[in-house]
Order: C-alpha cells, then sequence, then structure tokens
C-alpha cells in the first residue's frame, strides 16, 4: 500500500502533508499520526496531549529556532536537525512556534502508549542534532536519530521502542536496514523518489507518500534512489490495543478521556512558563 499525505493548510504560516493511522489500516502501529510540515509563524494555541508521546524532529535545513513550552516547566529552543519527545502519558500541555523569521521544516509524530503507560506522570527528552550519530558510505548518509541501524545507536530513553532513521541517498544510492521480528516500519520519501524493496517486492515512492511493512520475521528493507532523495523510516512494536481518541488524547476509554480533560480544565497539569 501507498498512501499520499492528506495536504493541510492552517491560515498563512503552516502547511504539511497528513498521514493517520487510519491510512494504513493498522499496519502504522504503534504510529498515529505523522504530519511533515513547515511552519512559518506562530499557529496553535497552547494545548493537551495525553495517552501519547508528541515527537517533534527538526530536519537540518529548518532555519531559526523552534521554541517549546510545556507543563513540565521545560522552555527549549529546538534546533535543526535536533528531535523533543513529549511522553504526555497522563497528561501535559504545551506549545511550539518558531523564533521570529523562522522556518521550520519538521515532522510531528504520534505515538500511542500502551494502557499500562497512559496513566503514568508526563516526562520530556531532548536530542541535540550534534548527538546523532550517522551512518555514511558511498550513495547514502542517514542519521540514526533513534533505535539501532547497522553499527549506530541512537537515542534511547522513549517510553516505547522506537526507531527513527532521517536519510538521504544519492543517485543510484541504496541502503539497507535490518527490521527486527515483530516490528512494523512506515517509509516516507520527503524529497526526491524511491524504490523500496522487501524480500522479492519492490515498491515506488514519490515525494508526499509513504507505505508500510508490516510485522513478521526479520527481514532487511532495502531504499535505491535513481535521484537525491531524502527519507524517513519509523519502525516499532505494535501495541494492538483498543483505544478512544479525542483530538491529542487517545486513551484506553471514553471515560478516561473525559476525566483528563476535566483535571487540565480545573489547571491540574499545571500552567506553561513563559
Amino acid at each position: 500500500m501507498i498512501v499520499t499525505g492528506v495536504p493541510h493548510k492552517i491560515g498563512t504560516g503552516f502547511l504539511a502533508r497528513h498521514f493517520s493511522e487510519e491510512m494504513f489500516g493498522g499496519s502504522m502501529d504503534p504510529l498515529l499520526m505523522v504530519d511533515h510540515f513547515v511552519m512559518t509563524e506562530p499557529t496553535f494555541e497552547p494545548h493537551l496531549h495525553a495517552g501519547i508521546s508528541a515527537v517533534t524532529a527538526l530536519f537540518e535545513d529548518s532555519e531559526g529556532a523552534f521554541l517549546n513550552r510545556d507543563t513540565l516547566g521545560h522552555k527549549l529552543a529546538i534546533k535543526a536537525g535536533d528531535l523533543y519527545w513529549l511522553a504526555a502519558a497522563s497528561g501535559a500541555a504545551h506549545e511550539e512556534f518558531p523564533e521570529k523569521g523562522g522556518r521550520t521544516h519538521a515532522l510531528q509524530i504520534f505515538v500511542n502508549l500502551p494502557a499500562l503507560l497512559k496513566a503514568k506522570p508526563a516526562r520530556a527528552f531532548h536530542v541535540p542534532a550534534q548527538d546523532v550519530p550517522i551512518l555514511k558510505e558511498d550513495g547514502y548518509r542517514v542519521r540514526v536519530v533513534l533505535g539501532r541501524s547497522g553499527d549506530a545507536t541512537g537515542a534511547e530513553g522513549a517510553p516505547v521502542e522506537v526507531t527513527m532513521l532521517d536519510g538521504f541517498l544519492e543517485k543510484n544510492g541504496r541502503f539497507a536496514h535490518t527490521l527486527a521480528r515483530d516490528r512494523q516500519a512506515w517509509i516516507y520519501a520527503v524529497s526526491g523518489r524511491l524504490t523500496i524493496r522487501v524480500q522479492n517486492e519492490e515498491r515506488v515512492l514519490d515525494a508526499g507518500t509513504a507505505t508500510t511493512v508490516k510485522a513478521g520475521p526479520q527481514t532487511d528493507i532495502v531504499l535505491l534512489s535513481g535521484e537525491p532523495s531524502h527519507f524517513v523510516l519509523l519502525a516499532g512494536k505494535p501495541i494492538k490495543e483498543t483505544f478512544v481518541k479525542h483530538g491529542p488524547l487517545v486513551m484506553s476509554t471514553a471515560e478516561d478521556v473525559r476525566r483528563t480533560l476535566l483535571s487540565y480544565q480545573a489547571g491540574k497539569f499545571g500552567d506553561i512558563p513563559r
């Protein structure tokens, strides 16, 4: 299955391609949503997340800082190539926006949490670009932001196991990633044109399209390109649990959603620093 991201525009400062788990029939699990976006001005009001991890991953061509403030007390300038992981769990509110004159080019990723973790206190971690290991050979350059690929290991500390590769293929480039047993992968062409080879099957991704590789035995995912291309690969173990979505709240039951909203309205998650 190859899916084209749905264009999504808000005002004059936000343009995205949107992907949701419904578009992939369950093969995106544990991912719930990925937005590939460019933001040039404040767009979203402070808002609550719960039951998920909200992950912001800036591409290396982002210009200026992306400012994050949240009810955990963090006030952070996220820079090009950085990642910020907010494990909202029982609930946390935040706001994010580019600094004046900035142009943020990034992914916003919602990762589901298993029911046992949805009630835990929120926490967060920041991965600066300089801490991201890079795999580089003739034909490719791949940033191992999270998880492991080849002999490189990215950042640890996420509440659920996720691999994130931010990769670049040169013309006629080739890169292979071993997908561990029982993991699913989501692969996106940021730019260029990719051929994805899994066992004896090939799929072609044009810019703005994505595909998934379903969980099964350990397998190699081979990415090939006839032109310079930029891709992202996200992989994790499916959670396979039912959930109730209410915007950026994803809880086990509707009652859990209701209680979380009441707690937020009562100010129990604290204030966003100014």
